[in-house]
Parts: C-alpha cells; sequence; structure tokens
C-alpha cells in the first residue's frame, strides 16, 4: 500500500507565528505527526517580531513548513534567496514551480498578483501569462500521459470558481484572475488552495474538463483559507492525508462523489496553448497581454459560422512588420549580415550567444510560400552555418514554425555535439506530452513536398540528418522548439524556453552581434554581395 503524505495548509500569516505553530503542534500531539505544512498565503506581515525566538531557536518549527512568494511589495525585504531557510524548517520556495515532496506528491505554486492588480511591474510579487506558461509546461513536461498535480497554491482566485449555485460567495474583484483560471484548468490539481482576506470557503468538488470530452478527468477540490488567528473564528488551517496522483489507481482517480458539479471554467481555456490575449504588438517585436481579458462582445463569446470578419485572417502589412528589412520599425542593430534575398539577425531572447534567424528581406509567410530563389539562399546560409558551428565544436539544428507567424523564420540554434543522439528522442517525448503528431520525413525530402503552400506546420532539420514534421493545430504550442532544446538533456537552460524572460539589454544585443559578425565572417557568403548590412 502507497503511503500517503499527511499535509498541512493555512492562510495568511501575517506575522503570527506563534498563534499557527502553536495550533500546529496541538494537531501534531493530537494526530500524530504531519510531513508538511504549506502556507498558502503571505507569511510575513506588518510585525515581524516573533519569528525571532524561532531564529534564535528558543521555539522551535513542530512540522517542516514551505513559504511561498510574497504577493505585497512590502515584505519583499523579509524573504531569502529560493530554497534557502527563513528560519530553521521554514524554507522559501519562490513564487513559482513545482515541487515533489519525498512522498512523491507533486505540489505546484504561482503566488503574488497579476500587474494589473498593482498597476505597476515588483517582479517579486507579481505574475504575468508567461510564468502561467513556465508552470504548466514544468507540470507536463517528461509525462506521456498527464493525469494532473496533487496540490496547486496560488494567491488569487480562478476567474469562474465564485459562480456555484449551492453556495454563494462575494469575492472582490481584484481576487478573481482569468490566468489563474487557465492555468487550473491545465493544471488538473486535486486540490486547489488559496488564501481568503476573511472567510473560509470550500467548494464542492468539481470534474475537470478534458480537449476530449469523452476523456474522463479528475476532480478538484478548491479550499480558501482565512487568515491565521482571525477573530471571527473563520477556519484557517486544514489537514488532509495525500495519496500521490501518480501512484493511484485510475478507478480511484476518477471516482465520481454526490456533491460533485461540472467544471465552473470556460472550456475554451483548454484551445489557448498561451493564456492571455495579445492586445498589441511592438515595433520591436514585444508582445503585450491583456492580463485577464474577458470573452469578445462583454462576456458573450463569437459562436461558429456567420458573416464574422474579425474570424478573417488579416493581412500584414510589409511597411509593419518587424521582419521585412524594409520597414521602418525593423530593429537593424540585430542584422549580422544580408544577402541578395535573405539575411541574418539575432532574434530576440537567444536560446544561445550563436542563435541566429535567417529571415528573407521581403514579405514571405513560410518556405512553402517562398520563390526558389529565396529557397536556394536559405540553403546556403544553414551550409554557412554549420561550417561554423562545427568550427567552434557545435552541431547545428534548424526549425521553423509556420503557426500564427506573418513572416518566415528559420531558427538556428548551435547544440553540444554530445547531445546530438538524444534530440530527436527528446523531440518525441515533448510531441507526446503535447499529444503532437510528429513524423520523421525520408530522406532528402522538401517540405512543400509534405504540406499544401500557406498550410500551418513546424519543421526541424537534426544534426543527425533527420528532419521532423507535424502538422500544427489550434493548441500548437507556440515555444515547442524551443521548450525542446532548452530542456537538460540538450542546452540545459529552460529559463529560456520562453523568448521574453531572457531579453537582452540593448548593449548586450549589439555586443552579441558584433561578436557574431567577426567570428563568422570566413563562411559568409554575403561578403561578396553589394548587399548593405548596416
Amino acid at each position: 500500500m502507497v503511503d500517503k503524505q499527511k499535509t498541512l495548509f493555512c492562510g495568511d500569516v501575517n506575522g503570527n507565528f506563534n498563534s499557527l505553530f502553536s495550533r500546529v503542534e496541538t494537531i501534531v500531539k493530537k494526530s500524530g505527526p504531519f510531513d508538511v505544512l504549506l502556507c498558502v498565503g503571505n507569511f510575513f506581515g506588518d510585525d515581524n517580531s516573533q519569528l525571532d525566538a524561532y531564529r534564535m531557536r528558543t521555539r522551535k518549527v513542530p512540522v517542516t513548513t514551505y513559504v511561498f512568494g510574497p504577493s505585497n511589495p512590502n515584505h519583499v525585504k523579509y524573504y531569502v534567496e529560493e530554497g534557502l531557510e527563513i528560519v530553521p524548517n521554514v524554507i522559501y520556495m519562490g513564487r513559482r514551480g513545482i515541487f515533489t515532496t519525498s512522498t512523491d506528491v507533486k505540489i505546484a505554486y504561482l503566488t503574488g498578483l497579476s500587474r494589473r492588480e498593482l498597476g505597476k511591474e515588483i517582479p517579486s510579487c507579481t505574475f504575468e501569462p508567461s510564468d502561467c506558461s513556465a508552470v504548466r509546461d514544468a507540470c507536463y513536461r517528461a509525462q506521456s500521459e498527464y493525469r494532473g498535480v496533487d496540490v496547486l497554491i496560488t494567491t488569487l482566485w480562478p476567474m469562474g470558481i465564485q459562480q456555484d449555485e449551492c453556495q454563494k460567495v462575494n469575492v472582490e474583484e481584484e481576487r478573481l484572475s482569468n490566468l489563474i483560471a487557465w492555468l487550473s484548468i491545465h493544471l488538473k490539481p486535486r486540490y486547489h488552495l488559496v488564501p481568503s482576506p476573511d472567510k473560509h470557503f470550500e467548494r464542492q468538488p468539481y470534474r475537470n474538463q478534458g480537449i476530449h470530452q469523452d476523456y474522463r478527468e479528475c476532480a478538484t477540490r478548491f479550499i480558501a483559507l482565512a487568515p491565521v488567528g482571525n477573530k471571527a473564528k473563520e477556519k484557517w488551517i486544514y489537514a488532509c492525508s495525500l495519496q500521490p496522483i501518480t501512484k493511484m489507481r485510475m478507478t480511484d482517480l476518477l471516482q465520481g462523489t454526490v456533491d460533485e458539479t461540472e467544471c465552473p471554467f470556460n472550456p475554451e481555456l483548454l484551445k489557448q496553448h498561451q493564456p492571455g490575449k495579445v492586445v498589441q504588438i511592438s515595433g520591436n517585436g514585444q508582445f503585450f497581454f491583456n492580463m485577464d481579458a474577458g470573452d469578445d462582445d462583454s462576456g458573450k463569446r463569437k459562436r461558429k459560422g456567420g458573416d464574422n470578419p474579425e474570424r478573417k485572417r488579416r493581412e500584414i502589412d510589409p511597411d509593419s512588420c518587424w521582419f521585412c528589412l524594409s520597414s521602418p520599425t525593423v530593429e537593424k542593430h540585430l542584422v549580422i549580415c544580408v544577402g541578395r534575398h535573405c539575411y541574418l539577425a539575432l532574434p530576440k531572447g537567444p536560446l544561445t550567444p550563436y542563435h541566429v534567424l535567417i529571415l528573407p528581406i521581403a514579405h514571405h509567410q513560410s518556405i512553402t510560400k517562398s520563390p526558389d530563389e529565396v529557397i536556394k539562399e536559405i540553403k546556403m546560409f544553414k551550409e554557412a552555418l554549420k561550417k561554423f558551428y562545427t568550427s567552434i565544436g557545435k552541431s547545428s539544428v534548424f526549425f521553423e514554425r509556420n503557426f500564427k507567424t506573418s513572416h518566415m523564420q528559420i531558427q538556428c540554434v548551435p547544440v553540444p555535439k554530445e547531445s546530438e543522439s538524444q534530440i530527436l528522442e527528446v523531440f518525441q517525448d515533448e510531441a507526446g506530452i503535447n499529444r503532437i503528431e510528429l513524423e520523421v520525413l525520408p530522406p532528402y525530402t522538401e517540405i512543400a513536398q509534405v504540406t499544401l503552400p500557406g498550410a500551418p506546420y513546424f519543421h526541424a532539420e537534426l544534426p543527425s540528418g533527420d528532419q521532423i514534421y507535424a502538422k500544427t493545430k489550434q493548441h500548437f504550442p507556440l515555444q515547442f522548439g524551443r521548450d525542446v532544446l532548452s530542456s537538460p538533456p540538450i542546452l540545459n537552460c529552460e529559463d529560456k524556453a520562453d523568448w521574453r524572460q531572457c531579453l537582452l539589454s540593448r548593449e548586450e544585443e549589439d555586443s552579441h552581434v558584433a561578436a557574431f559578425r567577426s567570428q563568422f565572417r570566413p563562411y559568409d557568403f554575403t561578403a561578396d554581395d553589394d548587399s548593405d548590412s548596416d
């Protein structure tokens, strides 16, 4: 029989450390030892003097306690580095991530407020859509069949959770988040814990939804805990025994209850691979998100069919495309060299200093819609880059995603030679996690031979000579190629999977471009052209 993890949860501590740990000690004496205590709200308060006794060891923390990121900017100064102890037996876990306990219980967390709530960026106590994606991706990674996580801890409540016909609850609008709803419906937690500013609330279990309606998913128990030691004596501590989801029988995991309800979240969230809605794109290629955007038409979702001009694909004006070399919005300081039909440039948020892009000078959406002279020069750039990467002891991976892109971009990434034998397997594993049908193409196949011009696809060329291809669908992960290459077996830089998380300063970009241009010069066939790369 699998051992269960005896777990305690508490709401906002707000500096009431004596009340918290005295209560925990009483519970331990009555019910036996517990494995962990998870503080789902603010740990610190305006007065933290009670912590001195625990720091000096005159008082002891009775259960190993995990604390998560702050949501109050005034408390940021009290936190230590992630993974370190605040006081003996109290460990700070940071504001986002997933960790697995010694009993194999998986706990995901994303704490803090969204930027909209604070009105400005305070990285230590705010989050954005890319943080939601990072937590989701960390949970999905290396799982061929994703069941869910045991626990999800967030500061904000998921939008829609308050809509329960049987249990009425009043929640301030600023505590509700569509981003957290997106995260919850994707993670499928068995328990979702949040702090409540005043009252305890425990919603009836709801059955999670899957992309396939005929596939049954696990149920979630949503619990909001009141502040520690509150005067109204609302429930602020919760105890349970958790059997790891990875070791549960499917019949037990999917078993229904008499009080079970439907999933309160919009099923359309499952089709959004990335959370939030892009509302503006700047000339430098950076996306700005409506952090908690509602549905179109004031909450009334447009139905399929009908004459809706917004559903038609909008053509991009080359003059406003930030990749067309003639466009006034292109960032020319990123350009490394220019040929007759294509050019080489540094990408925003590169995976390595030698990660570059091959782009057509004119406006072409994909290689399948490009004229022969463009395709020929792309191949010349690839051969030159292969020779250059070999000279610095690296192998080459090229990939293109023709999905939600208006201007063709071929990503060129050098990888360690020792990773060559693992790259195809890692691509296939990541495809399995995301339910992507990945094909290995026959030798010497051209991508135009396997897909129609303009049809969406993902295509990569590996150091082994293999080519892989996938038809992209609505839920295709936009960072699929970067997710694979940033993984531990290849580049081991998972924090760079999302380019927005590793943007360089203008000075760093200038330095990268100058260094690459200098080292690439012996292989640069464009040097004989009349084109100007400045």
